[in-house]
């Protein structure tokens, strides 16, 4: 027996044990997607007929799982679709007539002209194209029998919450909003979660407010969004399976509700029947908090504030974001924490916001990469900065002075500013270099480190050079035993063309460190320049 057909083209062949449909109606008052969601949530078998101006669908499911779907479309037949890829020659499609897309690609299949693995790519891609579009038709009508069933073992897998939320972006927002009747409706987080992938950042923040039933006018009103966009939002949500609403759909109730109790005795337990989930106890719930917050606290970039590697896919950034925002997000502990609590939580949670917009933009975040690496750099830079030398006299002294006295905040802030203006001079960073290293000068002025390259960071700007040489002939007359200093002020006399004072710093340079490398290549620059004056 072959499903009813227009004209134009055949769809499939199913089993038929009744005739009569179990429900029909009209689209402009059961969408397609509700149809769908419906089905899959009462894992129900059978066929959805469409009819649409002269074209007609069919789309077939067993257990709640959409497993094919056929058009009299022609754009949307297996032919076309095996023509535009070259996967069959011509001939052989213009000889096959106008078969059924099933008894098309079994008559192929025989022939061993293509094999059924290439061809299950193709009939998803198909199936899916067709839902695209019945998925949008706002006119016509359907039929739903749950005694007619797929007759062929085709079986596509498709990904339903994904086409049903990307319907809903498409749906005209008037036909949206006219499915929630009630602005008192309640909104509830969903049982289990689908697969985040594909959610846009509205969505997901949508997600983040649902952590409890909340009606449709509060949840609109905290979205950020416009009424009918909100609506829409939460619509594909809803079908998406991402969210729950109170209204759930009871078309198609009778017919499951008397196959269901031919095979159980006992119907299946109603929402008020369930136990109550336990809910955790306070220290519990403080203690997840304690850890939440010591860890965006000991976060160092966005990466780490969402727990996730540097090489991470949008699709795990985004999931991590939702979960955080399930499950830390301050509207959540509103009323069952202390204002201080409150706003760290606040705190915190905008950090994850700004992490998860930074690296979900494309473009923001290969900036933002960009300048981690130039920070790691100069890390590592400042991690090279010379260390103090202790030398065997000063050891002694302070051996007989007792145990050492612990550096203060002002000297640790002196080398920090040190280690970031030595990082700057390394990279060619003069103003920066000068601002850092000018700190820790003017803190510790007996630090023979700090006075040098302060020195330096003022030798590489011409207005300041005359400046730079006092400060490396207090670091030589802090360390005389220095030839890094001596070649410092070398550099600087050579810069001035005061030849003669460069090769004298340099020759006690040498005599203290004969193969200091800098030495010797300044000592050879003023034997080119010699040579040529």
């Amino acid at each position: 027996m072959m499903l009813s057909r227009n004209s134009h083209a055949p769809l499939l062949e199913f089993h038929r044990i009744v005739s009569q449909p179990l429900m029909k109606g009209q689209l402009s008052d059961r969408p397609l997607a509700e149809l769908v969601h419906e089905i899959c949530l009462k894992d129900l078998s059978g066929t959805v007929r469409l009819e649409h101006e002269s074209v007609k669908a069919a789309v077939y499911f067993e257990k709640g799982q959409i497993i094919y779907a056929a058009s009299n479309l022609r754009e949307l037949r297996l032919k076309e679709y095996l023509k535009k890829q070259g996967l069959v020659p011509e001939h052989e499609l213009s000889a096959s007539g106008n078969r059924s897309d099933v008894t098309l690609a079994a008559a192929l299949i025989n022939k061993g002209v293509i094999d059924r693995p290439t061809l299950e790519p193709v009939f998803t891609r198909q199936v899916a194209d067709i839902l695209r579009v019945a998925l949008l038709w706002a006119k016509g009508t359907w039929e739903f029998d749950d005694r007619s069933l797929l007759g062929d073992s085709i079986r596509v897998t498709l990904d339903t919450p994904g086409l049903l939320l990307e319907a809903t972006r498409r749906m005209e927002v008037d036909l949206i909003a006219s499915r929630f009747p009630s602005d008192e409706e309640l909104i509830s987080p969903a049982g289990s979660l689908p697969d985040f992938n594909g959610l846009l950042p509205a969505e997901g923040f949508v997600i983040s407010r649902v952590d409890s039933p909340i009606t449709l006018s509060e949840l609109i009103a905290l979205s950020g969004l416009g009424e009918l966009e909100a609506m829409r939002t939460l619509y594909g949500l809803v079908l998406g399976g991402f969210i729950e609403r109170s209204l759930k759909p009871n078309l198609l109730q009778a017919r499951k509700r008397a196959a269901a109790s031919q095979a159980r005795s006992a119907p299946p337990p109603t929402p008020d029947s369930l136990p109550s989930p336990v809910e955790a106890s306070e220290e519990t719930q403080k203690a997840d908090l304690d850890a939440f917050l010591a860890r965006l606290d000991g976060a160092s970039n966005h990466y780490e504030v969402l727990n996730v590697i540097s090489t991470a896919p949008p699709e795990r950034i985004k999931n991590s974001y939702y979960a955080l925002a399930r499950l830390y997000h301050p509207d959540k502990f509103h009323l069952q924490i202390s204002s201080t609590l409150h706003a760290s939580i606040e705190s915190a949670f905008a950090r994850i916001t700004q992490a998860y917009e930074t690296l979900m933009d494309a473009r923001r975040r290969s900036g933002y990469d960009a300048k981690l690496a130039a920070l790691e750099k100069s890390r590592q830079f400042a991690q090279s900065a010379p260390k103090k030398v202790v030398k065997e006299a000063d050891r002694t002294s302070a051996s007989d002075a007792g145990p050492a006295h612990v550096a203060g905040s002002e000297s640790e802030r002196a080398e920090n500013n040190f280690k970031e203006g030595y990082a700057a001079l390394q990279q060619s960073q003069p103003k920066l270099a000068v601002t850092k290293l000018s700190a820790a000068a003017r803190a510790m002025p007996q630090e023979a480190r700090y006075r040098a390259y302060y020195g330096s960071a003022l030798a590489a700007g011409e207005e300041t050079r005359r400046l730079a040489e006092g400060e490396l002939q207090a670091a030589i007359k802090l360390d005389p035993d220095s030839a890094s200093y001596r070649v410092m002020l070398a550099e600087l006399y050579f810069d001035l063309g005061f030849f003669k004072r460069a090769e004298g710093e340099l020759e006690r340079a040498m005599s203290l460190e004969p193969n200091n490398p800098a030495a010797r290549k300044l000592m050879a620059k003023l034997e080119a320049n010699r040579a040529t004056r």
